[in-house]
């Protein structure tokens, strides 16, 4: 039997959620999604996941910081749910708050995140797509509205590792999105979270291979 890695699921409302799950369920997947986190209160892929009985948590940023907590505080109570649920990878999609670097040190190179625009490898401000076009590199929390509002005509998503640099780290998989005339942030949206969620579950397979070849290259040098 294929071994598989156990990952955890950061999200928001959860859009990217079932693309992930499916993926899970694939015969050559090598991803088992153990756990769910969401930060809002009301999260529709929360309970959805709640259906599917994968252990799905609530926690609620506003909770610790009345209680007088601080930030790295609420990540590394996150961490910890994780690394009980025996997560090894961990996938962000839709998590809307940044993460400490002292939730990144628990899980070094082990986070990738889901971002819809393609992203370049590496600080460049902009990035040439299959047609030879160099558009801008679109980062941050308003990438769609951006990219409308450049007048671009290709846009697309990306999926990378998490560094500390916010949507910097190496980049595993991207895909296109044809900006069409007439598109209005919805119409765009709905084209390139489909991109997401046809590249997201492919994106976890890789992640996950590397990590269990580290495992094997760490068993034979043992």
């Amino acid at each position: 039997m294929t071994k598989r890695v156990k990952i955890g699921a950061l999200i928001g409302n959860g859009g990217r959620l079932n693309a992930i799950w499916e993926g899970t369920r694939q015969a050559d997947s090598l991803a088992e999604l153990a756990t769910v986190i969401t930060f809002k209160k009301n999260s529709p892929g929360a309970q959805w996941a709640r259906t599917q009985n994968i252990p799905t948590y609530t926690v609620r940023w506003p909770e610790f910081r009345d209680a007088g907590k601080q930030r790295a505080d609420y990540d590394l109570y996150i961490a910890e749910l994780l690394k009980y649920c025996g997560v090894e990878l961990v996938a962000i999609a839709g998590w809307g708050l940044m993460l400490t670097k002292e939730f990144l040190n628990e899980f070094p190179n082990r986070i990738i995140n889901v971002h819809p625009a393609l992203l370049s490898d590496s600080l460049e401000a902009s990035i040439r797509t299959h047609s030879g076009v160099s558009i801008p590199v679109f980062r941050g929390n308003h990438a769609l509205e951006l990219a409308l509002a450049a007048g671009v005509e290709t846009t697309g998503c990306t999926v990378h590792y998490v560094t500390e640099e916010m949507d910097c780290g190496p980049v595993i998989l991207r895909r296109e999105v044809a900006i069409r005339g007439g598109d209005t942030l919805e119409t765009l949206a709905d084209r390139v979270h489909q991109a997401e969620d046809a590249i997201l579950p492919q994106a976890i397979n890789i992640a996950c291979a590397r990590i269990l070849d580290d495992k094997n290259q760490s068993g034979a040098l043992g």
